[in-house]
């Protein structure tokens, strides 16, 4: 025991020696490294609470700018360091890391297939870039998956999530009226130079804000899409149409804050569509959609007559909100619109770039090179269509392991749903909504590296597990 201590105090002598040397020579890097130790105490001592408080921040979570062209958003740090306590803590308990799952299968074979796309690539670094974004928020799907075993625990991010959607759209909602009081120019101009750094970066504000994106033209008229903290308009809506689905479930089978996720329910949908993003309004009209549709036989009547109410309310706001959303919408099916026969030509392209390296692909990271030679790491250059983009960079296999990690995740929500009863069931039920969202809005964007978005699509597909895995029991409605 006094070897124990000795050892003990030495090391704590040296650490407190290199942070001294450390505060003189680099006192930036000393104060973050600080900072980290903080937290990964208080990680190891209340991983649960830790996780809650993390999901919590990730719609908000700030940028550091580590160097002038690398920005780095605090949340994947933070991911990071929560896996490695828990990995750390679940050793020293003896307890299974992962259970077997084919979700976690099919997740783990797509990073490794990331990894081997890099041998092919012309510029590895900039694969290597998005695969450390991989990195960094996978594992949110084993840390929910795990710790998240009870139904209790699952409603608590279920609550949360309803929470951050709330917040995040009120203040998108905010930002697209205030264009009403100032100028729309101004409103972007003052956006991107005091709000969007903070939490994007510096360098990959300078990046978006050349990007046309933040605008829209409806009627003739130029206006200001609902953007909020995020980079762009279809971004927020894939966050938004991630949530919706659960909380509506949510609203459906639970009878605790049934009102106030309601009313979340309401300005989420509203929020989403001053994104005036044509993706996200197909995504969450299928959603919706297939969601009451797959539930409806486990609807009581009251359910079923709040559901028709519901349905007549959101026609009533979607065509309250006039021609500036209902022609947005009806415009996404007319492909000789001139964006509409941009994307099928890119979509074209891309499928002609996959036929030269079916197999591998061009290499993670690296399809805007192929297109463009000149072009850099920041290019606004996709295929619009999360599919075509892996199978562009990864080959067919990557595809096929993206496939797999979908499909798998729906199929467990769905087998949670119709063999489960109650109010666990329904939200299982939600998370399947959410997973169709996702799976009909990636066809026009690729939005995997969105840091949150690819943060709240491992959140959902962890809650499949939870909600399902072999330690769960489906309770009864309360």
């Amino acid at each position: 025991m006094k070897k124990l201590k000795a050892c003990y105090f030495i090391f704590l002598l040296l650490l407190a020696s290199a942070f001294g040397w450390g505060l003189v020579s680099h006192p930036y890097v000393a104060l973050g490294l600080l900072v980290l130790l903080g937290l990964a105490l208080f990680f190891y001592r209340y991983t649960e609470l830790a996780l809650w408080l993390l999901i919590a921040y990730l719609p908000y979570q700030l940028a550091l700018n580590l160097a002038p062209d690398i920005d780095l958003l605090s949340g994947r740090v933070l991911v990071l360091l929560l896996f490695l306590v828990w990995l750390i803590k679940a050793a020293r308990s003896r307890q299974a890391i992962f259970d077997k799952s084919e979700t976690a299968a099919a997740l783990i074979l797509f990073l490794i297939l990331s990894l081997l796309s890099l041998g092919v690539a012309e510029n590895p670094v900039w694969g290597g870039r998005k695969l450390l974004v991989f990195i960094s928020l996978f594992p949110l799907f084993f840390l929910v998956s795990q710790l998240a075993e009870s139904g209790a625990k699952a409603k608590k991010i279920f609550l949360i999530v309803g929470a951050g959607a709330a917040l995040s759209s009120l203040i998108a909602i905010c930002q697209w009226a205030s264009q009403f009081v100032f100028k729309a120019e101004a409103v972007a101009d003052f956006w991107g130079k005091n709000v969007a750094p903070l939490f994007l970066g510096e360098t990959f504000v300078r990046a978006v804000t050349q990007d046309p994106s933040w605008f829209v033209n409806i009627g003739g008229k130029t206006m200001m899409r609902a953007i909020g903290f995020f980079p762009d308009p279809h971004s927020l809506a894939f966050y938004l149409g991630m949530t919706l689905p659960v909380i509506l479930t949510w609203v459906i089978f639970e009878k605790k804050y049934k009102w106030q996720m309601f009313a979340i329910f309401c300005v989420v949908f509203f929020a989403l569509l001053l994104t005036f993003s044509r993706g996200g309004y197909l995504g969450i009209a299928v959603a919706l959609f297939l969601t009451i549709w797959l539930g409806w036989r486990k609807f009581r009547a009251p359910d079923k007559l709040f559901i028709g109410s519901l349905a007549a309310l959101a026609l009533f706001v979607f065509f309250l909100a006039g021609t500036a959303v209902t022609s947005r919408f009806f415009s996404s099916f007319n492909l000789g619109e001139g964006s509409n026969a941009a994307r099928l030509q890119i979509w074209r392209d891309s499928l002609n770039m996959a036929k030269i390296s079916p197999l591998l692909g061009v290499g993670l990271g690296n399809y805007p090179l192929t297109v463009n030679f000149s072009s850099g790491y920041r290019s606004a250059i996709t295929s619009h269509n999360l599919y075509l983009d892996i199978l562009t960079e990864m080959g067919i296999f990557g595809l096929l392991a993206w496939f797999w990690f979908l499909i798998s995740a729906a199929r467990r929500a769905w087998r949670g749903f119709s063999c489960g009863q109650g109010a666990d069931a329904g939200l299982c039920l939600g998370l399947l909504g959410s997973l169709i969202y996702f799976f009909v809005h990636s066809f026009f964007e690729t939005a995997i590296f969105n840091p949150t978005v690819l943060a709240f699509l491992m959140i959902i597909t962890g809650l499949t597990y939870a909600l399902t895995g072999k330690k769960q029991t489906v309770a009864g409605r309360q």
